[in-house]
């Protein structure tokens, strides 16, 4: 299936080249080396559209790197050599790009997806190549999928967790005091938020969502010290309560961070 998809992305841009849309072309290709960073066709087409001898030799070098026989790669970085490309090289370099983000910065970097001159400070290393961050953003994007809805339920859930992860808390340090109860908030603790996770991330109907976790832990957090505090006062508590929420607090940020 990938390599299909790949195949009908190459075809795309050499209909999209031929039709004299060049941009069109090499974000398809991009995008074909995004699923198969390593094929050759799809290396080759870029190499040709590429207006940067620099570039064109990368390009042909990283065919000859999985493809150490392919001859046209070898032909093409031959005539290279042989036209004295250098010099044109040289003289590109000596054009000197600022960075979109910081227009006093001097940079040789582009993001090889759309183009924007980029720092080393923007540049983002992907594995095919560097990108600005805005691309890299918008790539992950992709990946979250829940909507406002999901994020509010998600939060509601992850308030519900902070208060089950208070009560238990202060219990734990209410009626298991002194050194015992330490060793049981600290197993407890993390048993406890690694299961109480569920909560939000079942309440988000299991979509992922930027920050997520950070956002759910700190609720539960939150909930969690306030419902501690007044309890502390009611039937007392300690360090037990304090450890048990912060190892239940860690154990659910790990959680749902590879969840979500």
């Amino acid at each position: 299936m990938e390599t299909s998809n790949v195949a009908n992305l190459i075809k795309s841009a050499r209909a999209a080249a031929l039709a004299g849309d060049r941009q069109e072309a090499v974000r398809l290709l991009h995008e074909a080396l995004e699923l198969q960073p390593d094929d050759a066709d799809a290396l080759l087409a870029l190499a040709g559209l590429s207006e940067d001898v620099g570039e064109k030799r990368r390009m042909l070098e990283r065919v000859l790197a999985a493809d150490p026989a392919n001859e046209e790669a070898k032909a093409a970085l031959a005539l290279l050599a042989e036209r004295g490309d250098h010099q044109h090289e040289q003289v590109a370099a000596e054009q000197a790009l600022f960075c979109a983000n910081h227009p006093q910065r001097e940079t040789y970097l582009r993001c090889n997806k759309c183009n924007k001159p980029i720092c080393t400070e923007c540049a983002v290393l992907t594995p095919v190549g560097y990108r600005c961050r805005e691309c890299v953003r918008a790539q992950q994007d992709k990946f979250y999928t829940a909507t406002t809805s999901n994020q509010a339920m998600g939060y509601a859930g992850a308030a519900v967790a902070g208060v089950v992860m208070g009560l238990v808390a202060v219990l734990v340090g209410s009626f298991l005091p002194g050194f015992f109860g330490l060793i049981a908030a600290f197993f407890l603790g993390s048993a406890v938020g690694g299961g109480l996770s569920e909560i939000p991330w079942r309440a988000a109907g299991r979509k992922r969502a930027r920050h997520f976790n950070i956002i759910a832990t700190g609720i539960a957090v939150i909930v969690a010290a306030l419902i501690a505090l007044v309890g502390g006062f009611v039937l007392g508590g300690g360090l037990g309560t304090i450890l048990f929420v912060i190892m239940a607090a860690s154990a659910m940020f790990a959680r749902l961070r590879y969840a979500s």
